[in-house]
């Protein structure tokens, strides 16, 4: 019994009709949005859920797989590659991982590997949660979209009422942290995972 959590419903139509004619799969239905969600998974009671990390609402995909936990197994999907979101499903106990660009014998795989109590987690991703980096904190990450937004030192701080000193000193703890010298790779490296919210 497996239910699809996909806010696009091209793709969710999609998959429902690549995988409703499979003799061991029954697709118990769709939704969009949480609450949606909540109420297919409640009243449909699926065993495996299919579900888009990021949906269009305030509510995203980790956040309804946390809510129902434990519960049914989660299969993430994405559109990006971001290690970061790799991370964050495996953390947030998800099953599997799959790319949207992923093939209907893929996508079935996984979900008979899990069906049988697998994980699906192609080797990309389970090599990228092994190197992971550690993410910024809020701090951090309000410094770093506002490097990205090309604001000076100065301007930073002045932004978010800190000294110019302490913004200086979170961003050379970045430096080492990631390990580079300027700003632009800085960014470039948030960028590659996904910390940046105009990449969400």
């Amino acid at each position: 019994r497996l239910a699809i959590i996909e806010d696009h419903p091209a793709i969710a139509d999609g998959l429902t009709a690549l995988l409703r004619d499979e003799p061991d799969v029954t697709v118990v239905g769709t939704a969009r949005d949480s609450v949606a969600a909540d109420r297919l998974i409640e009243t449909q009671s699926p065993e495996i859920i299919l579900c888009d990390i990021r949906l269009g609402g305030a509510v995203d995909g980790l956040d309804i797989l946390s809510h129902h936990t434990p519960g049914p197994a989660f299969i993430m999907l994405s559109a990006y590659s971001y290690p970061s979101y790799y991370v964050a499903a495996v953390e947030h106990g998800a099953k599997g991982y799959l790319s949207k660009m992923a093939s209907i014998d893929q996508i079935l795989k996984a979900v008979r590997t899990v069906a049988a109590g697998g994980t699906a987690f192609p080797d990309d991703v389970r090599r990228a949660v092994r190197a992971a980096l550690r993410p910024p904190t809020p701090r951090e990450s309000q410094i770093l979209e506002l490097v990205a937004e090309g604001q000076a030192n100065s301007e930073i701080a002045e932004h978010l009422l800190l000294r110019v000193k302490t913004v200086e000193s979170q961003l050379r703890r970045m430096f080492d942290r990631f390990d580079v010298t300027i700003r632009t790779s800085l960014v470039r490296v948030a960028q590659q995972q996904g910390w940046l919210e105009g990449d969400h």
